[in-house]
Order: structure tokens, then C-alpha cells, then sequence
């Protein structure tokens, strides 16, 4: 099996996940907390947290954008980062929401387009498509 790598370019990324509460007597209410992981320790202990993570994003060509436009899909990438636990879980598990550059407005928001893969199981990265979440 060929060595699988990323590449050099970086973009930046921030993971939405689906988090639905009851409030007595509203109804349910609906928001998307980020994905936040810890990268380190501060002074006294008190843990590092981040919400971005730096991928691969590549736009879709050849065969697979042909069919994903045949499918109604205007904007479609593949992405590839490196394998964060909570991420994985997140992607195999939830509804998330992708957003690129971490903007949450609408022309940034991708959601899933396929299964994550922590790719030969290594926990090496992570690859999986997005395409966009609203169309025109």
C-alpha cells in the first residue's frame, strides 16, 4: 500500500456539531457548538483549547465532479486533516456542519458528502468529501 501523505497547502476549517435542548414550555432549540480540542496547557495547569484546524481542500474534478453536478451538487471538495479523536467521533456519529476559512455564514458551509476514513485504520489523518449547504 502506497504511503498516503497531505500536502503542503493549509485551510483553515472549523466543525459544527447539532446540538438540540428542550426548554419547558419554547419547544426545542436548535444550536451548533464548535468542536473545540485541547492543544497544550497554560499557567497553572488550565488546558489550551483550539476550534480550528488547518486541512487539505481540494475542489472535486475528472469523473467524480461530473457525476456529483449530474446529482445537483454545485459545490463539492475533498477534504483531508490530520486525526483529531474528536473530530473522527463528531464526522462517524453526528450532524455536522463544515465551515471553510471558519466563517458560519452561508456561502462557507459545507455539510458531509460521504463517510469520514481514518484512512488504513493508522490514525494518521482523516479524508472525507463535503458539498455545500445551500444551493442557488
Amino acid at each position: 500500500m502506497a504511503d498516503q501523505k497531505l500536502g503542503t497547502v493549509r485551510t483553515l476549517v472549523k466543525f459544527g456539531v447539532q446540538t438540540t435542548t428542550q426548554i419547558a414550555g419554547k419547544g426545542a432549540s436548535t444550536v451548533w457548538e464548535m468542536i473545540e480540542v485541547p492543544i497544550g496547557t497554560g499557567d497553572g495547569g488550565k488546558p489550551i483549547m483550539t476550534d480550528s484546524f488547518y486541512c487539505e481542500w481540494l475542489g472535486s474534478y475528472g469523473a467524480a465532479a461530473i457525476q456529483q453536478q449530474a446529482d445537483g451538487v454545485k459545490r463539492a471538495a475533498r477534504v483531508r486533516l490530520p486525526f483529531v479523536q474528536k473530530v473522527y467521533d463528531a464526522l462517524t456519529s453526528k450532524s455536522v456542519r463544515v465551515y471553510l476559512r471558519g466563517k458560519t455564514d452561508a456561502a462557507h458551509t459545507f455539510v458531509l458528502a460521504s463517510d469520514a476514513d481514518d484512512y488504513g485504520e493508522q490514525h494518521k489523518f482523516i479524508e472525507f468529501q463535503v458539498k455545500h449547504y445551500e444551493g442557488k
